[in-house]
């Protein structure tokens, strides 16, 4: 039941679209007003249906003035959204189809080809900064050929797939540079050409926007051919002067490597020809780097017997002093005869003290070997205590030296003899 307050709104209202006005719709056939779920409709009714011409109003706001069918939008028609956005084109089973222009209320529009509430086809948008895109769309994205421009002078124009540049296209730059070629998902990938502003060129492989792969770059300085990676100079390449000169060979993010110049640098140590190594080889080392070692001499064996005179103390430079202080028995030579017949007419023999010192044959020194001595050596021994003299004599049939007490030694014996025989 419609009361009176909705029944005079009902009159009141203003139509958008010319023909659908509440007295025009009343004199067509089938007319009726029906309400229902907050909604208003008044125009033409078949089977208790909206079929025909009508408006479908709301207290909310939301208007739609058009054709029917069986209940839902069919044909041409006019929408209104709450949101102030409005649609005002062909409908096939209450959803935009065909031709139609649909403003946002923000400002965006959108006037071509629709499939089932979906830009597609060919059509043109606007967008909220002045951008625009006229061409092919697929379910509400540029796809296929079109041209969008921005709105500081930009411009692309080619293949786009879904929203994105994608194929074969052409740029144009806000700077003056334009790029015509191959895209990849929205950047230059692939063979392109690419002309600058200050009249430079490039020609060759791009990679996700930059120059990747070879190429050739000419500008009015040089002439560059070769390899570039991550938009520089990368790989084997060519670089002409316009005076002329060349440099051929590898180039690092755009430097020309000098490999000469590097091994120069990096091998700080001086190079020795393998003649000079020989010559310093063969040559007498100098004075400072002469052997620690003295050369070994010549000793001529002597008939003479050595004397040697060995310290046993701890503290040897006070020894050393005291020895020098002693004297020295003469050295006497004597024949192998002679130390037998000595050794026979000594009575006392046993009781000596003797001390053995061994030496190994297999061991003597270079310089004294005592093996290829015709004769044995004695040598005068100082003890650091008592600074007891003894006689050290070599036995050629023992291979070691024999001590003897020496003279002061008997001496002192015989008068500690004699001593003791007055006592008893």
């Amino acid at each position: 039941m419609i009361d009176n307050q909705t029944l005079q709104s009902i009159l009141n209202y203003q139509n958008v679209t010319e023909g659908y006005s509440y007295e025009e719709l009343s004199e067509l056939k089938n007319f009726k007003t029906m309400f229902s779920n907050h909604k208003i409709y008044f125009g033409q009714v078949f089977n208790s249906k909206k079929h025909g011409k009508g408006v479908l109003w709301s207290k909310q706001g939301h208007i739609y003035e058009g054709e029917f069918n069986n209940n839902r939008k069919h044909g041409f028609g006019l929408e209104i959204f709450q949101s102030k956005s409005r649609y005002c084109g062909s409908y096939v089973n209450g959803r935009p189809e065909g031709l139609g222009k649909f403003i946002w209320g923000n400002g965006e529009s959108y006037d071509g080809e629709w499939l089932n509430g979906f830009k597609h086809g060919y059509g043109s948008w606007i967008g909220l900064k002045g951008d625009s895109y006229s061409g092919q769309w697929a379910y509400d994205k540029p796809h296929g050929q079109g041209i969008h421009k921005w709105i500081n002078g930009e411009q692309y124009q080619g293949e786009f797939k879904e929203c994105l540049k994608h194929g074969f296209g052409e740029e144009m730059f806000s700077n003056g540079d334009r790029y015509v070629g191959m895209y990849q998902n929205g950047t230059p990938d692939g063979d392109g050409e690419y002309f600058y502003s200050s009249g430079a060129y490039f020609h060759g492989q791009f990679l996700n926007g930059l120059k990747s792969g070879y190429g050739e770059y000419r500008c009015a300085n040089y002439t560059y051919k070769g390899y570039y990676q991550n938009d520089k100079k990368n790989g084997e390449g060519e670089l002409i002067y316009a005076n002329g000169s060349r440099k051929k060979g590898k180039f690092y993010n755009d430097l020309f490597e000098n490999i000469e110049t590097n091994k120069l640098t990096i091998n700080t140590q001086p190079e020795r020809s393998p003649k000079n190594i020989v010559n310093i080889t063969n040559s007498k080392p100098p004075l400072y780097l002469s052997q620690t070692k003295p050369a070994k001499q010549q000793i001529e064996s002597s008939s003479m017997n050595k004397t040697v005179n060995i310290t046993r103390s701890s503290q040897e430079n006070k020894i050393k002093n005291l020895i020098n202080r002693l004297p020295v028995m003469s050295i006497k030579l004597r024949s192998n005869s002679t130390r037998q017949s000595n050794q026979d007419s000594e009575p006392n023999s046993s009781s000596q003290r003797k001390n053995n010192y061994s030496v190994n044959s297999k061991q003597t020194s270079p310089k004294y070997s005592v093996i290829n001595q015709a004769l044995p050596t004695t040598m005068t021994i100082y003890k650091s205590n008592n600074q007891q003299e003894c006689s050290k004599k070599f036995d050629s049939t023992l291979g070691k030296f024999n001590n003897k007490i020496g003279l002061k030694e008997k001496q002192s014996q015989n008068h500690r003899g004699k001593s003791s025989s007055k006592q008893n």
